[in-house]
């Protein structure tokens, strides 16, 4: 049954997709972000103890929160920028068209801004990142799992930095 409606949702928001008057190559690369920020999404809801396995199940759980963590997660991963905004703009198109048609019941991307080569320059590691990253290469830990780790920690890194901001702005 999930395949049936998610097989309708993605062919719905394909016809939104042509109405729009979108080229072949734009439409393909809908796909491709599409499906780079449902896998991404299904791991994260997983997370969250909920077993999901298609876009249907995944859509209760569509928020900005997530969204911004989609975004963050592209941007420690240095994804090329244009990528980032290109994906950010399947996701406003892909938001709209469920509020549009009554699949959520707000505009999930509303207030997400697309990024800036400044944001994606920041400085996200710092000397004990890299020394870690260092040591796990000497212990043979897969790039994949050293990437993983590493996001991890700048993204916990950048959260606390940002509690740390609003914590000044309370206490001033």
């Amino acid at each position: 049954m999930p395949n049936e409606q998610i097989d309708l949702i993605k062919k719905e928001f394909g016809k939104y997709l042509e109405s729009l008057g979108v080229s072949p190559k734009s439409h393909k690369n809908y796909r491709s972000d599409l499906s780079y920020f449902l896998s991404w999404t299904i791991l994260k809801v997983r997370s969250f103890g909920a077993y999901v396995e298609s876009l249907t199940e995944v859509v209760p759980f569509l928020n900005s929160g997530i969204a911004n963590e989609y975004k963050n997660y592209m941007v420690v991963n240095n994804i090329p920028v244009k990528t980032i905004n290109r994906r950010l703009s399947t996701l406003r198109h892909l938001s709209r068209f469920l509020h549009s048609s009554d699949n959520i019941d707000a505009d999930f991307m509303e207030n997400i801004e697309n990024v800036s080569e400044a944001k994606t320059q920041s400085p996200t590691a710092t000397p004990i990142v890299d020394d870690f990253r260092s040591y796990l290469e000497a212990q043979k830990v897969s790039k994949n799992t050293i990437k993983n780790y590493v996001s991890d920690i700048q993204q916990f890194l950048r959260w606390a930095e940002t509690a740390n901001n609003q914590e000044l702005k309370i206490n001033n």
